[in-house]
Protein backbone atom coordinates (compact mmCIF):
# COMPACT_ATOMS: atom_id res chain seq x y z
CA UNK A 1 0.00 0.00 0.00
CA UNK A 2 1.37 3.41 -1.02
CA UNK A 3 1.48 6.28 1.45
CA UNK A 4 0.73 9.83 0.32
CA UNK A 5 -2.05 12.18 -0.65
CA UNK A 6 -4.27 11.97 -3.63
CA UNK A 7 -4.76 14.90 -5.97
CA UNK A 8 -8.32 15.40 -4.69
CA UNK A 9 -7.13 15.62 -1.09
CA UNK A 10 -4.53 18.24 -2.03
CA UNK A 11 -7.10 20.26 -3.98
CA UNK A 12 -9.49 20.21 -1.02
CA UNK A 13 -6.75 21.50 1.29
CA UNK A 14 -5.80 24.26 -1.16
CA UNK A 15 -9.47 25.22 -1.51
CA UNK A 16 -9.91 25.37 2.29
CA UNK A 17 -6.79 27.55 2.67
CA UNK A 18 -8.09 29.85 -0.07
CA UNK A 19 -11.48 30.23 1.60
CA UNK A 20 -9.93 30.92 5.00
CA UNK A 21 -7.57 33.53 3.56
CA UNK A 22 -10.44 35.21 1.68
CA UNK A 23 -12.25 35.61 4.99
CA UNK A 24 -9.24 36.50 7.15
CA UNK A 25 -7.44 39.01 4.91
CA UNK A 26 -10.15 41.70 4.87
CA UNK A 27 -10.53 41.38 8.65
CA UNK A 28 -6.78 41.78 9.05
CA UNK A 29 -6.71 44.89 6.83
CA UNK A 30 -9.56 46.46 8.80
CA UNK A 31 -7.77 45.84 12.07
CA UNK A 32 -4.55 47.37 10.68
CA UNK A 33 -6.47 50.47 9.57
CA UNK A 34 -8.17 50.73 12.98
CA UNK A 35 -4.72 50.61 14.55
CA UNK A 36 -3.56 53.44 12.29
CA UNK A 37 -6.60 55.52 13.24
CA UNK A 38 -5.98 54.84 16.93
CA UNK A 39 -2.35 55.94 16.44
CA UNK A 40 -3.29 59.24 14.84
CA UNK A 41 -5.99 60.00 17.41
CA UNK A 42 -3.68 59.23 20.31
CA UNK A 43 -0.72 61.19 18.96
CA UNK A 44 -2.75 64.21 17.85
CA UNK A 45 -4.27 64.46 21.33
CA UNK A 46 -0.89 63.94 23.03
CA UNK A 47 0.83 66.56 20.87
CA UNK A 48 -1.98 69.05 21.36
CA UNK A 49 -2.03 68.55 25.14
CA UNK A 50 1.76 68.83 25.32
CA UNK A 51 1.60 72.11 23.43
CA UNK A 52 -1.10 73.37 25.77
CA UNK A 53 1.12 72.52 28.77
CA UNK A 54 4.02 74.37 27.14
CA UNK A 55 1.87 77.44 26.52
CA UNK A 56 0.72 77.33 30.13
CA UNK A 57 4.36 77.16 31.29
CA UNK A 58 5.25 80.16 29.13
CA UNK A 59 2.32 82.10 30.59
CA UNK A 60 2.14 85.85 30.16
CA UNK A 61 -1.13 85.80 28.24
CA UNK A 62 0.09 83.45 25.53
CA UNK A 63 -2.89 81.53 24.17
CA UNK A 64 -1.92 80.69 20.61
CA UNK A 65 1.24 79.25 19.12
CA UNK A 66 1.53 82.18 16.73
CA UNK A 67 2.29 84.34 19.79
CA UNK A 68 5.01 81.91 20.84
CA UNK A 69 6.77 82.41 17.54
CA UNK A 70 6.85 86.13 18.19
CA UNK A 71 7.63 86.18 21.93
CA UNK A 72 9.57 83.05 22.84
CA UNK A 73 11.40 82.24 19.65
CA UNK A 74 10.28 79.40 17.47
CA UNK A 75 8.26 76.45 18.70
CA UNK A 76 8.60 72.89 17.41
CA UNK A 77 8.28 69.24 18.32
CA UNK A 78 11.59 69.19 20.17
CA UNK A 79 10.20 71.69 22.71
CA UNK A 80 7.38 69.35 23.75
CA UNK A 81 7.45 67.07 26.78
CA UNK A 82 6.58 63.92 24.84
CA UNK A 83 8.70 61.47 22.92
CA UNK A 84 7.41 60.06 19.67
CA UNK A 85 9.15 57.40 17.64
CA UNK A 86 9.80 59.00 14.27
CA UNK A 87 12.03 61.47 12.47
CA UNK A 88 11.90 65.22 12.92
CA UNK A 89 12.44 67.65 10.04
CA UNK A 90 14.19 70.77 11.30
CA UNK A 91 13.95 73.99 9.29
CA UNK A 92 16.88 76.29 8.59
CA UNK A 93 16.78 77.56 12.19
CA UNK A 94 16.80 74.01 13.59
CA UNK A 95 13.14 74.00 14.64
CA UNK A 96 11.08 70.92 13.78
CA UNK A 97 7.50 71.58 12.78
CA UNK A 98 7.22 68.23 10.99
CA UNK A 99 7.37 64.75 12.46
CA UNK A 100 7.29 61.61 10.31
CA UNK A 101 6.20 58.31 11.81
CA UNK A 102 5.68 55.02 10.04
CA UNK A 103 2.09 55.83 9.08
CA UNK A 104 1.66 59.62 9.30
CA UNK A 105 3.35 62.98 8.80
CA UNK A 106 2.49 65.34 11.66
CA UNK A 107 2.67 69.10 11.34
CA UNK A 108 2.38 72.00 13.76
CA UNK A 109 0.54 74.79 11.99
CA UNK A 110 -0.28 77.69 14.27
CA UNK A 111 -2.70 80.41 13.29
CA UNK A 112 -3.71 83.67 14.92
CA UNK A 113 -6.86 82.16 16.40
CA UNK A 114 -6.29 78.41 16.80
CA UNK A 115 -3.72 75.87 17.89
CA UNK A 116 -3.89 73.23 15.19
CA UNK A 117 -2.09 69.95 14.72
CA UNK A 118 -2.31 68.15 11.37
CA UNK A 119 -1.55 64.58 10.39
CA UNK A 120 -1.38 63.30 6.81
CA UNK A 121 -1.62 59.57 6.16
CA UNK A 122 1.38 58.35 4.18
CA UNK A 123 0.34 54.71 3.82
CA UNK A 124 -2.70 52.47 3.98
CA UNK A 125 -6.21 52.79 2.60
CA UNK A 126 -6.39 56.42 3.75
CA UNK A 127 -3.14 57.59 2.15
CA UNK A 128 -3.49 61.27 1.40
CA UNK A 129 -6.12 61.99 4.04
CA UNK A 130 -5.25 64.97 6.24
CA UNK A 131 -6.67 65.01 9.75
CA UNK A 132 -6.78 68.15 11.90
CA UNK A 133 -7.23 68.32 15.66
CA UNK A 134 -8.13 71.55 17.45
CA UNK A 135 -8.49 70.26 21.00
CA UNK A 136 -12.16 69.37 20.62
CA UNK A 137 -12.65 67.32 17.47
CA UNK A 138 -10.93 65.54 14.63
CA UNK A 139 -11.69 66.86 11.16
CA UNK A 140 -10.69 65.17 7.91
CA UNK A 141 -9.64 67.66 5.21
CA UNK A 142 -11.36 66.99 1.90
CA UNK A 143 -9.69 69.78 -0.10
CA UNK A 144 -7.98 67.46 -2.62
CA UNK A 145 -9.45 64.65 -4.72
CA UNK A 146 -7.31 62.06 -2.92
CA UNK A 147 -8.15 63.59 0.44
CA UNK A 148 -11.89 63.65 -0.29
CA UNK A 149 -11.89 59.99 -1.32
CA UNK A 150 -9.77 58.96 1.67
CA UNK A 151 -11.91 60.98 4.12
CA UNK A 152 -15.09 59.45 2.74
CA UNK A 153 -13.73 55.92 3.14
CA UNK A 154 -12.27 56.78 6.54
CA UNK A 155 -15.49 58.24 7.91
CA UNK A 156 -17.63 55.44 6.54
CA UNK A 157 -15.53 52.58 7.85
CA UNK A 158 -13.00 53.06 10.57
CA UNK A 159 -12.97 56.56 12.00
CA UNK A 160 -16.39 56.61 13.62
CA UNK A 161 -16.35 53.00 14.76
CA UNK A 162 -13.52 53.23 17.29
Amino acid sequence: MKKGFTLIELLVVVLMVGILSAIALPQYRRSVERTRVAEVQTLLRAIYESQERKLWELGNGIKFYSQVYNKAGDFGFEKLDITVKGTYEPNSRGISRFLNTENFRYEMRPSASANLIFATAIKGDYKGAQIRYDGRQFVCNESTAIGAKACKIWAASTWNQL
